[in-house]
């Protein structure tokens, strides 16, 4: 499935699938690790009904965006604090260096290969400073997924920031204990910061 073929349905039906899988873990710690890097404007890219971040408070400026519009309308309707908006990753209309994080949970797990880079430009783009992504481990890898073929690949993202002015700053398996889907933390910081 190409990113021109985005089925609606398909992630309508997801989105309804997977509303109560909550994971308190792995959002504590998505919460605290954007304390930790004093992040006080935040966006998670592929945010679905926005679950990952249920931990955060006030003090903290939260965006998310999604594609999935039956997604962000339940997100706007469960969280009315926070900025949801339906966009696509690769243009998400945001002004540069608009967030000082950015970060995506199972999401390039889902984008195809020849679009990876045009996503990752976007969010380097709208990023300050940090970006981090929580992602399945492995080499541009096709994984068998119960919702269809070519679906879901494995990414190493550490591999792909290289090519970017990033300095890696974290990349590492992130323990069963926290998720369980057995995903990889990948924490990069720019270089070379805007500030607005």
């Amino acid at each position: 499935m190409s990113h021109k073929e985005y089925n609606h349905e398909l992630w309508k039906k997801y989105t309804k699938e997977e509303e109560g899988d909550l994971n308190p873990k792995l959002f504590d710690f998505i919460y605290h690790m954007t304390l930790g890097l004093d992040a006080k404007k935040i966006c998670e890219a592929g945010c679905n009904i926005g679950n990952n971040l249920s931990m955060f408070k006030e003090g903290i400026e939260v965006h998310g965006f999604d594609k999935n519009e039956y997604a962000i309308k339940n997100a706007k309707e469960k969280r009315p604090k926070f900025n949801f908006k339906v966009a696509d990753i690769t243009d998400t209309s945001f002004p540069d260096s608009f967030f000082d994080l950015v970060f995506t949970r199972g999401v390039f797990i889902h984008i195809p290969t020849e679009k990876v880079n045009e996503s990752m430009d976007e969010l380097f783009r709208i990023s300050n400073k940090w970006i981090f992504n929580l992602e399945y481990f492995g080499d541009d890898k096709t994984v068998k997924w119960k919702r269809g073929e070519n679906l879901l690949w494995q990414r190493n993202m550490a591999k792909r920031w290289k090519e970017y002015d990033v300095e890696i700053i974290s990349d590492i398996e992130i323990p069963i204990k926290i998720d369980k889907a057995k995903t990889r933390f990948t924490l990069v910081r720019k270089k070379s910061q805007r500030h607005n």
